[in-house]
């Protein structure tokens, strides 16, 4: 049979595994460094290409965010790698990771550190470098010991994109084209530190407002001036009360740019929030509340007030075809010895954006880990063999026919609409 035989294969590139991760963790690849992610993107390739029909390296795009200063910053991203095989195969999955992180070249975190012979930390080394690492093992796997017959049954899609940590502002639209010829997807994300997956996640937007007062000198024309920092403490607060309105929904502010010398009434204050939210039906209620805000605090202040930003992330909802899926992940792990079980998240990811095409998925089958996002971030390394295995077992048994392809989840008109576009 060739399950064991792709359980053993697994077993022989532990060395490799861990060789792999540590060269990718040493790179860096920030979301904001398009040279590192060009670096680590030339690599992948390389190593998609023997066992892929086709890898395409799309250029990096330019994404503009709103700087403190008031003006648009144009920042050059990374480029994104598409690979395919088999497909004309009868079914289809979709594998994904992202290859940048939140780690730039300016962090202090740039290496990896043994804590002890099971444990690195690293940059990246669960988010998502490991997630990688696991992701290559399993295809490679599958290719090398899957019968002939059995690859003719099963054609896959690979997207690694450099954008994720920002909320995929450029690769979104690689999903949503995927979504149209995929089956189910399988993406990377680690999963949580006890090894449970994630089932269904919120929505996340993040948003600015530009607030645009007049400066004037605070001794001599102090009532000349209009106070853009007052105006957006205002905002903020009443940010702040929305909290609460909905169920599981929450809004946080998060910074406020703006000000300068104390004899000066600040002219301009740029205030940062995100919003997380359960159902997609809320980000209009979510949007109205918020522009009513703004225009009672112009009124009152005679500040302008600008709202721009974007929902990037659609919420991933409780749906038949994602519980499907999750229970023929917790039977292959129940095939290794792993009890597994899935909990939901309030964290959001590019499972986010396929669910919201209607294509169900598990977006944490990635390393066991934990800490991410500081320098503490750490990986155990048993799991990269570990979640190898899973992946493998299920693309193994998706082309025997053990498993039935997952149905596709159904899409209302409204929910299909594209997230992402810049709220003026």
């Amino acid at each position: 049979m060739s399950e064991p035989r792709i359980l053993d294969w697994i077993d022989t590139q532990t060395a490799k595994m861990e060789t792999r991760l540590r060269a990718w963790v040493g790179m860096n690849t920030g979301t904001h460094n398009p040279l590192g992610l060009e670096e680590l993107a030339s690599i992948l390739q390389a190593e998609l290409a023997p066992f892929a029909d086709n890898v395409r390296r799309i250029p990096g795009q330019p994404y503009e965010e709103l700087a403190a200063d008031g003006r648009f910053e144009h920042h050059q991203l990374g480029p994104h790698l598409h690979a395919v095989r088999r497909p004309a195969a009868p079914r289809q999955v979709l594998l994904a990771i992202h290859m940048d992180t939140v780690y730039g070249p300016q962090s202090s975190f740039q290496t990896w550190t043994q804590l002890n012979p099971s444990t690195l930390q690293g940059p990246g080394v669960a988010d998502a470098k490991g997630g990688l690492v696991v992701l290559f093992t399993a295809l490679q796997a599958f290719e090398e010991i899957a019968t002939p017959e059995q690859k003719q049954q099963l054609g896959w899609e690979v997207i690694i994109n450099s954008d994720e940590e920002i909320g995929s502002p450029t690769s979104a639209p690689l999903f949503a084209e995927a979504a149209g010829r995929v089956d189910c997807g399988l993406l990377f994300e680690p999963c949580l530190p006890d090894g449970a997956l994630v089932s269904t996640r919120k929505g996340s937007g993040n948003f600015s407002i530009q607030v645009e007062g007049q400066s004037a000198h605070s001794g001599r024309d102090f009532f000349l001036g209009r106070n853009a920092i007052v105006a957006a403490a205002e905002i903020s607060i009443e940010l702040h009360r929305l909290n609460g309105r909905w169920p599981d929904l929450t809004l946080n502010v998060a910074r406020i740019d703006g000000g300068g010398p104390s004899n000066m009434v600040p002219g301009l204050a740029i205030i940062r929030f995100n919003v997380r939210y359960p159902h997609p039906s809320q980000e209009a209620l979510v949007l109205g509340e918020v522009d009513e805000i703004l225009a009672r605090v112009q009124e009152k202040t005679g500040c302008g007030c600008r709202r721009v930003g974007a929902f990037l992330s659609p919420p991933k909802v409780e749906s038949a075809a994602l519980r499907q899926m999750l229970d023929q992940i917790r039977d292959c792990g129940t095939a290794l010895g792993l009890d597994l079980h899935w909990t939901p998240s309030g964290g959001a990811c590019d499972g986010n954006r396929l669910a919201i095409h209607g294509v169900p998925n598990v977006d944490t089958l990635g390393v066991r880990g934990g800490k991410i996002h500081s320098q503490q971030e750490y990986v155990l390394l048993e799991s990269l063999a570990e979640r190898a295995k899973l992946t493998a077992l299920y693309l193994l048994r998706l082309a025997t026919g053990e498993l039935d392809v997952p149905a596709r989840i159904p899409v209302t008109p409204e929910d299909s609409q594209p997230a992402g576009k810049f709220s003026p």
